[in-house]
């Protein structure tokens, strides 16, 4: 190889070298606030969600299409312990989930934190959780809430919801992204469920808004209506068990 062409190789390589971080850090940065390491596993998981459980969504025109923080409270029935993954890997920008506590002690934990999920107590004593949420749309960030409270099983009806996320709505005045899941493995947990194939499925109905109107109740009331009426699902009055609990915690709220 003569002189020139080393030098020719040689300055191919740079090139290659250097224009390969430049088009790969735009893309680890259109996930959820443009963070490379949230991407990295965001990513991964959108992945392995097309793969494993060929998660379809629709309605993504009613999903703010940026990664930037969005005041904004998601609100989803419960399926199983995928969902919050599946809606996370729908939408680009963070959800601060609202996640009972022992989930995060899970092998998914180390994720959960990344996402800086907001903890919550079963015991239904603390009004801390429901505080902090607020706190955070306030300062212009999404918080998610599966209002049901608990997994339902059966599957196929929506349950009682209790009044947290028109709590957070009525002291915010966020607009509401409301979700319907269903196809889901029937798991407890999300690492359970990650792995066992299913047909899920993830329809965004809507951008909501409640803007005046301070009835917490009223506002659950009426997405939850709104979900049953998509789905067809049949409204059964009955709280799942560990939303009974919860919803002490948040009738304590002032």
């Amino acid at each position: 190889m003569s002189p020139a062409q080393i030098v020719i190789l040689c300055t191919f390589i740079a090139i290659f070298i250097l224009a390969v971080p430049l088009l790969i850090l735009p893309a680890m940065r259109c996930g959820p606030g443009g963070s490379i390491r949230v991407t990295f596993f965001w990513q991964g998981f959108r992945l392995l969600l097309g793969i494993v459980h060929r998660a379809r969504y629709f309605g993504l025109e009613h999903v703010p299409q940026t990664n930037a923080d969005v005041p904004l409270v998601v609100v989803s029935n419960h399926t199983g312990g995928i969902d919050p993954l599946l809606i996370q890997c729908g939408v680009r920008f963070k959800i601060h989930w609202l996640m009972a506590a022992d989930y995060m002690a899970g092998p998914l934990g180390w994720f959960w934190r990344l996402l800086e999920i907001i903890p919550v107590e079963r015991t239904g004593r603390d009004t801390g959780p429901a505080r902090e949420a607020i706190r955070r749309v306030r300062e212009g960030k999404a918080v998610g809430v599966f209002p049901e409270g608990g997994i339902v099983r059966p599957p196929g009806e929506i349950r009682a919801f209790i009044p947290g996320a028109g709590l957070i709505v009525a002291r915010t005045g966020a607009p509401v992204l409301l979700v319907w899941i269903h196809g889901t493995p029937e798991a407890e947990t999300t690492f359970g469920s990650l792995f066992r194939s299913s047909n899920a499925r993830v329809h965004f109905l809507g951008l909501f808004d409640f803007h005046g109107e301070t009835d917490a109740r009223v506002i659950s009331d009426t997405l939850r209506r709104k979900i049953a009426e998509a789905s067809g699902w049949p409204l059964n009055d009955t709280p799942v068990a560990t939303a009974r609990k919860n919803a002490n915690a948040e009738h304590a709220l002032p």
